[in-house]
């Protein structure tokens, strides 16, 4: 079981704050028979929300596409497509699994072993939560592979650009890396 999409694109849209903003939006996406796979929309903040949208995109021709026909909405403000080389990403997600008492050291070993936070344990099952890259909470189910998987909660994508460019190589001491980020005052 792999909780997360193969060919999927990112794009963060910051959406004027009115009424159905966001159902028009979504109509734009579906209309055009874009798949999303999740969609994320965030409280208003200064006559804005920002919403992170993932799609599965084929291509980046297709990506290009639903960037354009976003842009042509007036409730849309702003489109920025995050790639995977150029930006960060963390996805959230709750596992339940079936754990008998007698083999809790073994979850609990696997857990720590993935950074995972054990939530609830007790009448068979237990829930682990991990807030990590989506390809480690993919290697968690795999991890837990001994254990039937009861259910994978996983939250929308969260992302933002890297601080390095495309092309730049992040080796130690040279520009672009924390190791030389200074705080601006």
């Amino acid at each position: 079981m792999r909780p997360v999409a193969p060919c999927s694109a990112v794009l963060r849209l910051d959406v004027i704050e009115t009424p159905y903003a966001i159902a028009r939006v979504t109509t734009i996406l579906t209309a055009r028979r874009f798949d999303v796979l999740t969609l994320d929309v965030g409280a208003p903040a200064g006559g804005r929300r920002r919403m992170t949208v993932e799609l599965a995109a084929g291509d980046d021709a297709e990506v290009r596409r639903a960037v354009k026909y976003l842009h042509r909405s007036p409730d849309v403000l702003k489109v920025v497509h995050l790639p995977d080389e150029e930006s960060h990403a963390r996805r959230a997600a709750f596992v339940v699994i079936e754990a008998p008492a007698h083999r809790l050291p073994e979850v609990v070993t696997v857990a720590q072993a993935m950074s995972a936070e054990i939530v609830e344990a007790g009448h068979g099952r237990c829930t682990l939560f991990l807030a990590a890259e989506p390809d480690r909470v993919a290697e968690l189910v795999t991890a837990l592979g001994d254990f039937p998987v009861r259910d994978v909660v996983l939250s929308a994508p969260v992302r933002t650009r890297t601080l390095r460019r495309p092309g730049e190589h992040g080796r130690a001491g040279q520009p672009g890396t924390m190791l030389n980020a200074r705080i601006l005052r």
